[in-house]
Parts: C-alpha cells; sequence; structure tokens
C-alpha cells in the first residue's frame, strides 16, 4: 500500500505543481489588467449658440486608435443629458465612413445634435485590421 513517504512526496509534487500553476495564473491575470487596446474617444466639446433666439449646437470630439492595426468604419455612440436633473435628453451616433485611422493616430468627428447637455460616449466600434469588428464599452462622461 501506500507509506508515509510516498504520500509526503504526492504532497509535495501537488504543492509544486500548484506553485507553479499559480505563478502562470499570476502572469496571466497581470496581463489582463494591462490597459486594453481599443479605439476610444479621448476629447469631446458641445458647443451651444444662440442665432437669432435659435439654439445651434456641434458636438466635436477627438478618437484616438490605441490598437496595433488600421481601424475603419469608427461609430461612435453618444448620450447628451440635462446637466441637472441628468435626463436623458438625446441619444445618437456617427460613423466616420471611408476613414481610417492608423495606429496611434488620431482623428476629429463633428455631430449636429438637436440640444446641448452633457455629454456621454457610450460605446465605440470599428472594423480592425483582420477584417473583424470590435467594439469598446467606454460609458465616459465629458465636462464642458
Amino acid at each position: 500500500m501506500f507509506n508515509l513517504r510516498t504520500i509526503s512526496l504526492c504532497g509535495l509534487l501537488l504543492t509544486t505543481s500548484v506553485g507553479f500553476l499559480s505563478l502562470d495564473g499570476r502572469v496571466a491575470i497581470a496581463r489582463r489588467r494591462a490597459a486594453p487596446k481599443v479605439v476610444r474617444v479621448t476629447d469631446v466639446q458641445l458647443q451651444s449658440e444662440n442665432i437669432a433666439g435659435v439654439w445651434y449646437h456641434r458636438l466635436m470630439g477627438r478618437v484616438r486608435n490605441e490598437t496595433t492595426t488600421p481601424a475603419r468604419n469608427v461609430q461612435i455612440y453618444y448620450e447628451i443629458y440635462d446637466p441637472t436633473s441628468k435626463r436623458l435628453l438625446e441619444a445618437g451616433a456617427t460613423q466616420l465612413r471611408n476613414r481610417v485611422i492608423n495606429s496611434e493616430d488620431e482623428v476629429e468627428f463633428l455631430v449636429i445634435p438637436n440640444t446641448g447637455g452633457q455629454v456621454k460616449i457610450t460605446l465605440v466600434e470599428w472594423l480592425s485590421g483582420d477584417r473583424e469588428y470590435r467594439s469598446f464599452q467606454q460609458m465616459q462622461e465629458f465636462s464642458q
């Protein structure tokens, strides 16, 4: 049967192999904690102007490609809230058609919304260099 020496050797092997696995696990967790390489909106400004009693609004921003491949057909989803009541006033999207954002490059975008307020970028989608659609749920408010 089993003697004490066999049991202790099995225990030693198990703790050693678990120790190696846990080290590999720590490396994998550290890799996952690194910031993801995505396409994200880095800056947004909502300008409002009253011309002859009519309000006009412009939503301008910058998109940065942090991936290693070019991004095409970038689509940006946004929401505009009332700054005091936090009530949703408008939600929409804009697409940068026929624009290629190279790796580590930035481009500007412009949207003409129907209202002013606090801007929240909710989602960014793009066609990656390997022809797969990717997305980044940004969910970031930008102060004006």
